[in-house]
Formats: structure tokens, sequence, C-alpha cells
């Protein structure tokens, strides 16, 4: 009775390793170590997300890059900007013609005045409306450049080194200089009114 007791005992063992069972097994095995990986790859994933959104959050802390629009407009006002600025300092056609005219009024309206009157109405008016103009010329250069420089693109194109800003601030150093000198030539600095000697 022992031996046929120990006999099936061991054809029970040999009946639950059959190869199927065996198969089962290892396929268990194989879907457990590729769970396995996938958690490692998810944690993966998150860390290069991760550092995907902290090179965002860097990127949007620089400036945006300015708009070809934008550029285009901020070059044509430092050039605009300069070219007031270079006028206020040599003139224009405006000013020939406006102390041109002063001139021409003040001989008429003195043409029986005495001859202090006469000068003063003949070369201190349109001297004057020569540094009038002029003036005139700096004050709406120095608002074209300073606008230049201040607005945003252009300053966030200022990192950058682009020509306008350059520019900008040569015509703004050309536009002070116009202002002083009209300043000047208001207020009979350079030179006084030509006066008659007494008889």
């Amino acid at each position: 009775m022992e031996t046929t007791d120990t006999t099936r005992t061991t054809d029970t063992e040999t009946a639950a390793d059959t190869p199927e069972e065996k198969q089962e097994t290892a396929a268990a095995g194989t879907a457990a170590e590729a769970a396995a990986d996938l958690e490692v790859v998810d944690d993966t994933d998150y860390e290069v997300i991760g550092a995907d959104e902290s090179d965002a959050d860097a990127d949007a802390g620089e400036p945006a890059a300015p708009s070809a629009k934008s550029a285009i407009i901020t070059g044509a006002a430092a050039v605009a900007g300069a070219a007031l600025a270079l006028s206020s300092l040599t003139g224009t056609w405006l000013s020939n013609v406006v102390s041109q005219r002063q001139g021409l009024i003040g001989q008429i309206k003195t043409s029986s005045g005495t001859a202090k009157q006469q000068i003063a109405a003949g070369y201190g008016t349109p001297w004057h409306a020569i540094a009038l103009v002029n003036g005139i010329f700096a004050v709406v250069a120095l608002l074209v450049c300073g606008g230049v420089l201040l607005h945003p693109a252009s300053r966030a194109r200022a990192a950058r080194g682009h020509w306008s800003q350059a520019l900008a601030w040569g015509g703004t150093v050309l536009a002070v200089i116009g202002l002083l000198i009209a300043g000047a030539m208001w207020f009979d600095v350079f030179a006084d009114l030509p006066t008659v000697p007494a008889s």
C-alpha cells in the first residue's frame, strides 16, 4: 500500500508540471517583465516632458523675435529721424523760403522807418525765422528717433545689434546739436545784429 501511494503522488506532481503549464508560467513571467519595462519607459518619458517644460519656461523669459514688418517700420523711422536731424544742422529749402519772405515783409513795413528798424526787419527777422524752422526740424527728429529707441520691438532688436538702433542714436545726437544751434541763433549768441554808427 505504501508503494502505491508514493507512485500516485509522483504521478500527480509529474502531471502538474506538463509542458503547457510551463509555457503559461513563462508567458506570465515575460508579461510581468514587459510591464516593468513599460513603467521604466513611462518614468523616462515623464522626465523628458519635465525638461521640455523647463526649456519652454526659459524661452518664455527671452524677448520674442520682432517681425519683419516691425523691422521695416523702425528702420525707415530711424532713417527719417537721422535725415531730419541732419537738416536741422544744414538748413532746408523751407527755412530759406521763410527767411526770404520775412525779409521782404520787413522791408515793406519799414521802408520809411529808421535804419535800426530796417536792419532788424531785413536781417534779424529772417535770421530768427531760419532758427525757428531748424529748431522745429530738430524737435521732430528727436521725437522720431526717440520713438525708435523706445519702441518695444526696437529695444528687443537692440540686443542683436541691429543697424536701426545705431542710426537712431546718431540722429538723436545730431538733433540735440541742431536744437542747441537753433537756440543760439534765436537768442543771437553767435553774432548781434549790425548797428549803424552814430553820426
